[in-house]
């Protein structure tokens, strides 16, 4: 608190603390882990004493437990895991701090300059695993991964902020004929360009993100540019972007016509 407070973070909002999560993913595992154990002695002792039924009645809850220990391991493998899992991150009005264990790194929003949200479904009501990926500049990426709790509430924060920064500066760079990239998205005067493919603005008709794939279509379908999510930095910021440069040529036309 007292170095946020040095770097002007303003209030704390909210803590992602993945230590506590962690602690808990382990404990289920080991109890099922100590089950196995039990189990087994009990049945190996049923059959060595001739008593069949015990015995087997023993092995089959073993089998239940070392199921269940192994599918709790890996349906927490992000929080077991070490790679971009911090021990805690928390939001402050003015920016973030994220403990990763070894060092608190202090980043106020306008520090922050890109954010990459992507969540993946194994299966139809399957848990989403997120992975929030955070950009400040001069410094490496900052991995939020699936052990972070609530990661896929902590990626939305964190865009709607970098968002409301990052679409002025967007907004201001096109109008000034500049060329954005925006992972395979390149933001220009004339329009959206990926890969070879230019949709002009005049013929934009839609853009969005739907099931984690950012796109932007063209009214007569023949033209669509999509890409991953986990692709594309800033995905929110370039969709309002795409969205308020149509309104405006829209506009632009029917005041010729």
């Amino acid at each position: 608190m007292e170095q946020a407070a040095q770097r002007r973070l303003g209030e704390p909002i909210r803590a992602f603390d993945t230590r506590g999560a962690r602690r808990r993913a382990l404990v289920r595992p080991a109890l099922l882990a100590l089950g196995v154990v039990a189990f087994a002695a009990l049945a190996v002792a049923g059959f060595a004493s001739g008593r069949p039924w015990p015995g087997a009645l023993a092995a089959s809850s073993a089998v239940v437990c070392l199921g269940g220990a192994v599918s709790t391991f890996r349906a927490h493998a992000g929080l077991l895991g070490r790679t971009g899992v911090p021990g805690a991150v928390y939001l402050f009005v003015h920016g973030l701090a994220v403990d990763d264990g070894k060092a608190l790194g202090i980043h106020r929003w306008d520090e922050v300059t890109a954010v990459t949200v992507s969540g993946v479904r194994a299966a139809p009501g399957a848990r989403t695993r997120w992975r929030v990926t955070v950009t400040v500049a001069g410094e490496r990426d900052l991995v939020l991964g699936d052990g972070t709790p609530d990661a896929g509430v902590l990626g939305e924060i964190v865009s709607a902020e970098v968002t409301a920064r990052a679409v002025p500066r967007l907004m201001a760079a096109v109008e000034s004929r500049e060329r954005v990239r925006l992972g395979p998205f390149v933001l220009g005067p004339d329009g959206i360009e990926k890969d070879g493919d230019t949709l002009a603005w005049q013929a934009l008709d839609e853009a969005g993100i739907d099931d984690g794939v950012v796109y932007a279509r063209a009214a007569d379908g023949v033209v669509q540019l999509t890409a991953l999510a986990a692709r594309v930095p800033n995905a929110v910021a370039f969709v309002e972007v795409c969205r308020r440069l149509q309104a405006r040529y829209r506009d632009e036309g029917d005041r010729v016509h």
